[in-house]
């Protein structure tokens, strides 16, 4: 008897919090509107700036390798961790990607380092002349995958 009233009760509230709408109160919000509700910035806005934070380049291993140094920033009040995070952009007109090697943990309130790594790729060019060192007037990333955990939920965000 006890477990049909607390079914019951659950039933009616959900009900009555979605103002007694039965398709607000079944189906989930918008996806798109959840994200953005976690974002702490308007994506284009420039906050982002804030958020994440290019530091310092590096090319190693005989002109191969690309190492990006970066801060991210978060403004979320619970620890999240970064799962995967890749990046593409153009230097000298090839593209690159990089990426992060392992997962990191950010605090709540508080930031992280992240090394992203990748191959740059190898033209004739670029075997006679070593590749330009990005700077941040000319790393314009063109897409980014992100993949977070906040509280055990699985958050992609592909930019």
């Amino acid at each position: 008897m006890i477990p049909t009233i607390l079914l019951v009760v659950c039933v009616v509230t959900a009900f009555a919090t979605h103002g007694w709408d039965v398709q607000r109160t079944i189906f989930a919000e918008d996806p798109q509107k959840a994200v953005e509700g976690l974002m702490p910035f308007e994506l284009g806005g420039g906050a982002e700036e804030e958020f994440f934070e290019f530091t310092g380049f590096e090319i190693s291993d005989g002109l191969r390798k690309l190492t990006i140094e970066a801060v991210l920033r978060s403004p979320l009040n619970v620890p999240i961790k970064i799962k995967e995070l890749s990046i593409e952009f153009m230097l000298d007109s090839s593209t690159v990607t990089v990426s992060l090697p392992e997962a990191v943990e950010v605090p709540a309130e508080g930031s992280a380092n992240l090394k992203l790594e990748g191959l740059l790729p190898r033209t004739q060019a670029q075997m006679q002349k070593p590749p330009t060192l990005p700077s941040e007037k000319n790393l314009t990333p063109s897409s980014m995958k992100m993949t977070l955990e906040i509280r055990g939920i699985e958050l992609e965000v592909v930019m």
